[in-house]
């Protein structure tokens, strides 16, 4: 009702400046106080509250032309007093007075508006709640001054305003202006002199300071064929040497050759047939079988070690902060099939890593012994996803990689060939769908999408000037990502910006409430999915545009973290009150829960059009079996699913 009541009204700022009334920041500034006296607002209180004020307003304003931005902060305060909020009055009252203290102080503007990291940070020492270690005192201290930094200096006052409003959300506002990178696929080798796989993981680990998200780690069994089969060469020769000067007949055979034909072997678990042509009598057939058994029982030990090492020491060193993805692939040979195996123990012997997940790679025609062991570790709820690389768009001449939390990276419009490892999300920003439902309710859907050009529009350019923030800073910013471990940094000298080589990254744009904007704007439910899938189609689209104009890649993902789904809920709720299936809970659903995607044919649509990832997370019955969790590992397959996660007894 208020945007219509109070259309005409204009706001009178300090500085004189006429602006048009905007209600939203009322019911931000209520939530806002709310939020500092009980750590977490009651939004009916903040909406009861929000409600009177503009009734007041309206009331007494109804005949005005302008009203100071003054005189509605006196509205708010006296509204809180007279509702018995005293505390919230109190606390609206001091943050108006240390706002107009700062005011005198600073004169420009930016500077004034710094003074709030200093009182964010004196609330956070203060909070009689707060169980946080010094250390995690002091890593949450430097994002508050990040994210603030960012919204005084770096940032256009218009997009800080779309974030406080509620209209979007940053996901990477705490750390863009740092030069941090959201989401990377490292580009990794193997040193094969490397025996203790030192300078690998280092690579690894040291990346965490340089990556805000998630770091991954694609096809850990095809980087580590390499130097297995390395390693299994070296202990051939090791052992026959060795055997052969035991029985007295290495100066019998042609040593030299056969050391030609150790190091041109391309697999572990060979037969004994490689080495048909060096055996003359039964003596040395038998060292030649002893050889392969000794040996490839030495490989079984040495590979369940370097998984154990390469777990055991991400964990140990990894950042509260941070998650490693490990992606494991569908390479047939022996060294490729054992590693997986060792990595399948290994999860199964450990407990549940937090900050390690792994996405196991399964095909249409895997094999059925693989697919069983895959589905023991989802039933023993285990840290893993799975990625369907034969999946309509999930593969060329290289396949897509997926983040823990759906993220996707594969399509690239700056080059000939998609591939995901090398690259990364540069950043991340989400439109809030379901205000924009809001707004729209039985109105006409012109005005949908124009809202929605503008809020895309808004949400570009705010990732360009993430992009360019972040691009230009120079190589020497970075100790670890880009000295071989992101496509084309070879192309990178001393000194050089950034820039050109993060342009093969993603720009991402969340959608948050997108179930909760079609139901709002369409009561029949017969035609929800169909309206859906044309703001998707909508969507894609003007990604497309977007990439084609500014030769960087844009794509559309669905936001699975619960933070920036809260944050935006509550907002709403402060401005629209308890809407029904819309605003009554506490965070926005995920598209996978809508009722109008009552297939997984459907839901295996509505995933193709995120090119930059939506995650799905599939129930399965707490007494099931591995058979049926393999029978619906199958099932997902056949309806061209491309990433899930399966949890037992979710729903």
């Amino acid at each position: 009702m208020w945007n219509e009541v109070l259309e005409n009204l204009v706001v009178v700022k300090r500085s004189g400046q006429r602006v048009d009334f905007n209600a939203s920041k009322i019911a931000i500034a209520v939530k806002k106080a709310f939020d500092a006296v009980y750590g977490e607002a009651d939004e009916k209180q903040v909406y009861s509250v929000f409600e009177k004020v503009l009734k007041y307003i309206n009331t007494n304003y109804k005949d005005r032309k302008t009203i100071n931005v003054e005189d509605i902060q006196d509205i708010i305060e006296s509204t809180l007093k007279d509702a018995g909020f005293e505390r919230v009055f109190l606390t609206f009252q001091d943050y108006r007075q240390k706002r107009a203290a700062s005011r005198k102080v600073f004169n420009e503007k930016q500077q004034h508006k710094f003074v709030k990291v200093v009182e964010r940070v004196e609330g956070e020492s203060n909070s009689k709640d707060s169980s946080l270690t010094p250390k995690e005192l002091l890593n949450k201290f430097g994002k508050i001054i990040s994210s603030e930094y960012a919204k005084a200096y770096v940032l256009d006052s218009k997009y800080v305003r779309a974030l406080e409003e509620g209209n979007i959300f940053i996901h990477d506002l705490n750390s863009f202006s740092l030069g941090y990178l959201s989401h990377v696929n490292l580009k990794l080798a193997i040193d094969e002199n490397d025996e203790y796989l030192d300078e690998f993981i280092s690579n690894i680990i040291n990346a965490q300071s340089e990556v805000s998200n998630e770091i991954g780690i694609n096809s850990l069994d095809s980087i580590l064929k390499k130097f297995i089969i390395s390693c299994y060469q070296k202990q051939l020769d090791k052992y026959l040497k060795k055997y052969l000067r035991l029985c007295g007949l290495l100066e019998f055979v042609p040593y030299k050759k056969i050391q030609e034909v150790i190091y041109k072997i391309e697999d572990i678990n060979i037969s004994i047939d490689v080495f048909k042509q060096f055996i003359t009598n039964p003596v040395i057939e038998n060292v030649f079988k002893t050889l392969i058994k000794d040996v490839d029982k030495q490989m079984s030990g040495l590979i369940n070690d370097i998984i154990g090492r390469v777990f055991g020491m991400l964990k140990t060193n990894v950042k509260e902060s941070c998650t490693y993805t490990i992606s494991v692939g569908n390479d047939e040979s022996k060294a490729c099939n054992t590693i997986r195996c060792s990595l399948i123990s290994f999860l199964t012997d450990n407990n549940y890593l937090n900050n390690i997940h792994v996405v196991f790679k399964v095909k249409s025609d895997g094999d059925e012994h693989y697919l069983t062991k895959i589905a023991s570790l989802i039933i023993n709820q285990k840290n893993i996803s799975l990625s369907f690389v034969d999946n309509s768009y999930n593969h060329d001449t290289y396949e897509a990689e997926y983040f823990s939390n759906g993220m996707r990276i594969f399509e690239n419009i700056n080059d000939t060939e998609n591939k995901a490892t090398g690259r990364m999300v540069v950043a991340s920003t989400s439109i809030n769908l379901a205000r924009i439902g809001l707004k729209y309710i039985n109105k006409d859907l012109k005005e949908f999408y124009k809202e929605l050009d503008s809020q895309l529009d808004l949400v570009k350019s705010e990732l360009l000037l993430s992009f360019e923030t972040i691009g230009n800073k120079s190589k020497e910013n970075y100790a670890s990502l880009f000295n071989g471990n992101i496509l084309g940094d070879e192309r990178l000298e001393s000194g050089q910006k950034i820039r050109k080589i993060i342009k093969t990254g993603n720009l991402s744009i969340g959608l948050i409430g997108l179930k909760e904007c079609v139901i709002a704007l369409e009561k029949d439910e017969t035609k929800q999915y169909d309206f859906m899938i044309k703001i998707l189609d909508y969507f894609n689209k003007k990604c497309t545009d977007f990439s084609e104009e500014a030769k960087i890649n844009f794509n559309v993902f669905e936001p699975s973290d619960l933070q920036s789904r809260r944050y935006l809920i509550g907002i709403d709720k402060s401005i629209y009150g308890v809407s029904k299936n819309i605003t009554d809970k506490n965070v926005y659903d995920l598209i996978e829960s809508s009722k109008f995607i009552d297939n997984k044919e459907k839901l295996s649509k509505v995933q193709s059009y995120f090119k930059g990832g939506c995650l799905l997370t599939i129930d399965i019955p707490k007494k099931a079996n591995n058979k049926q969790v393999v029978d619906l590992i199958k099932s997902l397959i056949d309806v061209d699913i491309g990433f899930a996660k399966m949890k037992v007894g979710t729903k």
